[in-house]
């Protein structure tokens, strides 16, 4: 399986990772380097839905820009457990 990230995606993902503390920040390393478990996977998933939750959407439960950002990360993510990461 693969995992394609934009730098942007990548950037973000390595942001919220960073915020989380130094063992999500592993798993954003891990996922780069293809080596997630699929409980790994479930984990940054889950990372990335609760930013969702908490600053991806406005009152109306529509997504912002940053929830549809999210929301992109979040389907990367969720394609595969190795990574290629565009422009690195």
């Amino acid at each position: 399986m693969s995992c394609i990230l934009t730098n942007a995606q990548w950037q973000l993902l390595v942001t919220l990772c960073f915020l989380r503390g130094e063992a999500q920040l592993a798993l954003a390393e891990k996922l780069l380097h293809g080596s997630l478990a699929p409980s790994e996977i479930d984990e940054l998933c889950e990372l990335i839905s609760n930013e969702f939750l908490m600053s991806g959407i406005e009152e109306s439960f529509e997504p912002n820009s940053y929830g549809l950002e999210l929301e992109l990360l979040l389907d990367a993510v969720n394609r595969g457990s190795s990574a290629d990461v565009d422009g690195l």
